[in-house]
């Protein structure tokens, strides 16, 4: 399974990419959570995005890292998602640690916060992210604060994207 990462800030996704995005967004997180609220939010505008594709130009995973200081302190994860057709293939897996390296580039020494449904407090505990307080009702879905402290973080490589 041959993927190409990509890492793109707001300004520079093309508007058909954005619509693509934002429609697999709300298809995950409206649809099939059921949870009406607005995905397009002002976030979007100071966050890395990341498209993961198969060499047939096909959006397999998306996630967005919302840059420090503009909801928290720290950068934080989110709209972290593959699509149900391309679920449990080991995707998610890689989407969150192509995260946790752009963190770990970008942002050294800064821990990584993550708002996360309750059902994946496994999943990212598997990545060293701990808990931070109860959990709490987000749009009718239970959350739970997480924070990867840069103290704990294993993986320690940075990537620079050639020009293509």
């Amino acid at each position: 399974m041959n993927i190409t990462w990509q890492w793109r800030q707001f300004n520079e996704i093309s508007g058909l990419e954005l619509h693509e995005i934002l429609a697999e967004r709300q298809r995950v997180f409206v649809v099939e959570q059921a949870c009406a609220y607005l995905d397009a939010d002002e976030l979007d505008m100071n966050a890395w995005h990341l498209s993961g594709r198969f060499s047939n130009g096909c959006l397999a995973a998306y996630a967005r890292i919302v840059q420090p200081g503009t909801r928290y302190r720290i950068p934080a994860l989110g709209r972290i998602l593959t699509p149900k057709a391309f679920r449990s293939m080991g995707l998610g897996r890689r989407l969150v640690q192509t995260c946790i390296e752009k963190c770990i580039c970008e942002y050294p020494g800064m821990d990584i916060f993550i708002s996360a449904q309750t059902y994946l407090m496994d999943f990212y505990q598997g990545f060293g992210f701990t808990t931070m307080g109860l959990s709490y009702d987000d749009e009718g879905i239970e959350h739970v604060d997480m924070i990867l402290r840069a103290q704990a973080r294993t993986v320690n490589r940075c990537f620079v994207e050639k020009a293509t």
